[in-house]
């Protein structure tokens, strides 16, 4: 995978990668993670942390000092980030900060007031002030009167042992609320426009050899001769080793070649479509076109593809690394193996 830049390696699958994740990343997503521990107060972990640096503050309006670990520098520094995959659910609300906590759709009063501006609200009130019975009632507070509605669609959980945070970030289905490392990463991950030929590549049951060849095919990255001399690479032959007739290249190689459009023909009678392309652009479209046939026709015919794609690629190194010549019709007969073993799976 050389040829491939790291950048495009470290995609999902969906988005034209092959679903490596860069240690950056992976970094940041641990170290919101570590935030959601800090908050969810579920380790001792957390309830030294808490005793340490915020001590009888708030862990949201705390500033970060010289005093201060790296790792809670980390935690702090994601706490903008971890307000949006997070959710309140009260109890009773006599664990929740009325002024710090984001409680209100995600955000806290101070968030919305910009400041709190009677000395009530600096002694640490709770959420208890305005919830009673397990009913919001947010007239009783004249800070909150015109935030009612908002207010009123915070969730109330009696059956709670006490007010916690649910983790939900956007986008992710509702599930238990407990925390899921694949949802943190894809928060804070780089995300890339859908591949459409994804699902060409990356068939189930498809060999890794395979699904890799036809990769680097789609993205024009295979190390064919005229690419070899780009880069400055001596080649002592440019001319294709299958037809001997014109210059390899990725387009002659594996839509031009007189070999290679034999296996084409081929794989079209035996699906019965008309792949008359001249290159796998061409090609793709009109299997995607016979989906209708069904779901067993439709990976038939994803598993030709690749396994035609990689016994020519596999024919071509031969004859030039091993000198070994393989007939069409014996190429044919390799591709029609693996595709029945690969169907078995």
């Amino acid at each position: 995978m050389h040829a491939v830049s790291w950048e495009q390696l470290c995609r999902p699958r969906k988005e034209g990668g092959v679903g490596l994740r860069p240690l950056l990343e992976i970094r940041e997503a641990s170290a919101l993670k570590l935030a959601w521990s800090f908050i969810s107060r579920g380790s001792l972990w957390a309830d030294w942390m808490h005793s340490r640096y915020v001590k009888q503050g708030n862990f949201w309006t705390c500033a970060p000092d010289n005093n201060h670990s790296v790792t809670f520098k980390t935690v702090l520094r994601h706490r903008v980030v971890l307000k949006t995959a997070i959710r309140r659910v009260m109890r009773d609300g006599s664990d929740t900060d009325l002024w710090r906590d984001p409680w209100i759709d995600r955000r806290s009063l101070l968030d919305i007031r910009g400041s709190a501006t009677h000395r009530e609200d600096r002694r640490g009130l709770k959420c208890s002030r305005i919830l009673r019975d397990g009913v919001w009632r947010p007239e009783s507070y004249r800070y909150t009167e015109e935030l009612g509605g908002i207010i009123m669609s915070t969730a109330i959980d009696p059956a709670l042992p006490a007010d916690r945070w649910i983790w939900e970030p956007p986008g992710a289905s509702l599930g238990s609320g407990e925390f899921q490392f694949r949802s943190c990463y894809n928060l804070i991950r780089h995300t890339f426009s859908l591949s459409p030929d994804y699902e060409f590549v990356w068939c189930k049951g498809l060999a890794r050899k395979m699904q890799l060849c036809v990769y680097k095919l789609l993205l024009g990255r295979l190390l064919t001769r005229d690419r070899l001399s780009s880069f400055g690479v001596a080649v002592p032959d440019p001319i294709c080793v299958l037809c001997s007739s014109a210059p390899e290249s990725i387009r002659h190689l594996f839509f031009e070649c007189d070999v290679t459009w034999h296996i084409w023909s081929e794989q079209s009678r035996v699906l019965g479509v008309c792949a008359s392309g001249r290159n796998i652009g061409d090609i793709i479209p009109v299997i995607r076109g016979g989906r209708g046939r069904g779901q067993d026709w439709f990976r038939t015919a994803r598993v030709r593809l690749a396994a035609s794609v990689w016994h020519v690629w596999r024919e071509r190194n031969r004859r030039i690394f091993e000198g070994l010549v393989t007939p069409p019709v014996g190429i044919l007969h390799n591709i029609d193996f693996d595709v029945n073993a690969m169907e078995i799976v």
